[in-house]
């Protein structure tokens, strides 16, 4: 794997949108928008309808052996969810984990190459919410 071009953060980040955009839509989503560029602390990714839902789906990516999380705070979190229902929308959560899958140790298969086929992990959607303390706000 020497002398390959890495993907930067943000093709990692855009590699995950991608992954989510696909599975959704095979699950009968419509897509209304799909930004790999959004502000990741206050917009989300993608924002698609079913059966009359309207949702918001917020997106991370990590490399192998992590996942994406949320790691902005919970004013983040907030704003996120307050963001979908002024909008009428549910918020989801998608955590996508990608492996180099030319990698044969853990190290290599961290390294995040462009061009190369990933093994991906993704689990489906957890609904956001807002904590029992916030609701009241």
């Amino acid at each position: 794997m020497d002398q390959q071009e890495l993907m930067t953060a943000a093709d990692v980040h855009a590699f995950g949108v991608e992954i989510v955009f696909k599975q959704l839509e095979k699950d009968g989503w419509v897509i209304e928008s799909a930004d790999v560029l959004a502000d990741i602390r206050t917009e989300p990714q993608i924002v698609a309808a079913k059966d009359g839902e309207q949702a918001f789906f917020v997106v991370r990516t990590g490399m192998f052996p992590g996942r994406g999380r949320f790691e902005e705070g919970s004013e983040s979190f907030e704003k996120l969810i307050r963001h979908a229902m002024s909008h009428g929308a549910s918020c989801y959560f998608a955590s996508v984990g990608i492996a180099n899958s030319q990698g044969t140790t853990d190290d290599e298969m961290s390294i995040p190459v462009k061009g190369v086929a990933y093994n991906v992990q993704f689990d489906g959607l957890i609904k956001m919410a807002l904590p029992e303390h916030a609701r009241a706000e």
